[in-house]
Parts: structure tokens; sequence; C-alpha cells
């Protein structure tokens, strides 16, 4: 059991299988009517559009774990959309040139925040709060207050990567969120991401080089923002300069419910891409019920209280 509690990961699932269990409980239907919770159709429209969020909260996880933080990723995703949307319909670029621009958006943000910080020794609060106004600036300067419309420019029965759309962007963050766990708890890159968080002027003395530790989850934390936001463009078939708005406090919050110490040096990949469910499963139910949409943030805020508290109790009984 004590190493039961110690698998992060698995408290999470715990907390997800819960909310999946209390959702299906009480909007269960009357007899004859289909589940309006638990079915096929439902579950794949929460995987969809909480991938977009849990591609995100990767990079943000891998900041917040290496002691920063990061509030621009929904900026970024809507200006990778927005690049790569108006590349493809109006300057007529092949899809995937312009999709590739789209992510070396996300690459020089990261790399731009990740100056700020190492270089010029900003806050990581200050550094990203900037880059998110800079960011969801440049889209609306981009738009001009149009969108571009790319699911009209597509081929007919179009599958990207031979699969169908809906399934485009879970199989994106299943294989980043299995990629970057890896990368995070086997190699010597990932234990020093987690020594700069847990300890910067010890990892310092270590011979850690701390600021290109730091230099390399901002560029990361900004590429995965913006594969997040070309695969929303494809996905939603829009790109518009408001995409995303308000995304950054659920990414942050993903990564935080799956584990992530926002004092650094504590956390877990796949425990932010869970994170993301489980906020994707109680958007989706919350207006199932008469009368809780109105309550939805101060739900959503009860429970990243409740949850990191129970993380917090549940860790100290598993030491």
């Amino acid at each position: 059991m004590k190493w039961f509690w110690r698998v992060r990961e698995a408290r999470t699932v715990i907390i997800l299988l819960a909310e999946i269990a209390f959702f299906t409980w009480y909007l269960w239907p009357e007899a004859g009517r289909s589940h309006p919770f638990l079915n096929g159709a439902n579950g794949l429209l929460i995987l969809k559009y909480s991938s977009v969020y849990g591609i995100a909260a990767v990079g943000a996880a891998m900041v917040i774990i290496s002691g920063g933080v990061d509030l621009s990723p929904g900026a970024v995703i809507a200006l990778a959309g927005v690049v790569a949307g108006k590349l493809f319909v109006e300057s007529g670029y092949a899809l995937a040139t312009s999709l590739a621009a789209g992510i070396g958006v996300g690459v020089l943000a990261g790399v731009v925040t990740a100056a700020l910080v190492v270089l010029v020794g900003l806050p990581p609060f200050i550094a990203t709060l900037g880059m998110m106004g800079v960011a969801r600036g440049a889209a609306f300067i981009i738009t001009e207050g149009r969108f571009f419309d790319v699911s009209g420019a597509l081929p007919p029965g179009w599958r990207p990567l031979g699969l169908p759309i809906a399934w485009l962007a879970p199989s994106v963050m299943i294989a980043l969120g299995l990629l970057f766990q890896v990368l995070m708890n086997a190699f010597q890159w990932g234990r020093a991401v987690y020594a700069v968080g847990g300890n910067e002027t010890a990892a310092l003395y270590s011979g850690i080089p701390v600021a290109a530790m730091k230099t390399s989850v901002y560029v990361l934390a900004g590429t995965l923002a913006a594969i997040a936001g070309v695969v929303l463009l494809v996905v939603q078939g829009q790109g518009k300069a408001d995409l995303a708005t308000g995304y950054e406090l659920d990414i942050i919050a993903s990564a935080v419910v799956g584990g992530a110490s926002l004092s650094g040096g504590r956390g877990s990949v796949m425990g932010a891409v869970l994170g993301t469910l489980i906020f994707g499963v109680l958007r989706n139910a919350l207006p199932q019920i008469p009368g809780a949409t109105f309550y939805d943030r101060l739900i959503v805020g009860l429970v990243v209280i409740v949850i990191v508290v129970m993380d917090q109790l549940m860790a100290r009984q598993g030491k």
C-alpha cells in the first residue's frame, strides 16, 4: 500500500475513476433512455477536447517541475493556429508547411521566454505573462478580427496520419505524454530538470547546467503549446485569435492536480495528462446537470483545492 500511495499517477487514476462513477450514477437516465454521459460518443468528445489541454499540459508540467511557471500556452495555442491557418488558407502554402510554421511560432515563443528568464533574469511569472500578451496581440493583428476556415480547404475525407480527425488529438496527446514521461524518468536530462526544481543552488554546485535545463523546458513548453494549437486548428477547422482563451489556468491546474508541485522538483508528465481528463469529464458532465453550468468556475476551483489537499494528505500517508 505504501508503494501504491507513492505512485502519483495511480492516485490520479483513482480520482478520475471516482469522478466518472459519480457522474454515471448522478446522471443515470430513466428506464428506456440512453445514458447522456456514459456512452462512446461522449467519451470520444471528452477525449478530443481534453487532449488539446493535455498536449500543452505536458509542457506546463515540465516547467513547473523545473521550478518555473508558464502563463502563455493559451495565447501560443491561438497564435500557432492563426499563423498556420493564414499560410494555408490565404497564402496557398501546403498544409504540412503551414503546420510546421505554426509549430515554429511556439519554438520562437519558448526561446524568447527562456531568454527573458535565463539571460535577463525576469521572474517566470512576469516573463510568461508578457509573452501571453504579445502572442495574443499578435494573433489579433494577423487576423484583423477575421477567422481562417481551414475545414473548407481540406480535401473531403482527409485523415491526418491515417486517423479519423476525432482521434488525432487523443493520439498525439498519448504519444507525447508517454515520450516525455520516459524522458523525464529514464534519462539524465529529466533527472536534471527535477534536480533544478528541487534545489537550484545544489543542482548548480553538482555540475548541472541550470541555464540550459531552464531553457530546454521553456522551449519545449512553447513547442508543445504550438503543437496543441495546430491540432486544435485541424480538429476545429478554424484559426481564430480568441481560441484557447482562459486555457492557461486550466492547463496549470491540470498539471497541479496531476501531482506537479508549484514549489518545483516534484511532478509527473502522465499525471498532468490524467489531470486534463479529470477537468474534461467535469466540464462535460456539469452542463448536463440543471443549473450547474452557472457554477462551472466555482466548482472547478473547489475541485482543484480539494484534489491537491487530498494528494498532499495521501503523500504524507505513504511516507
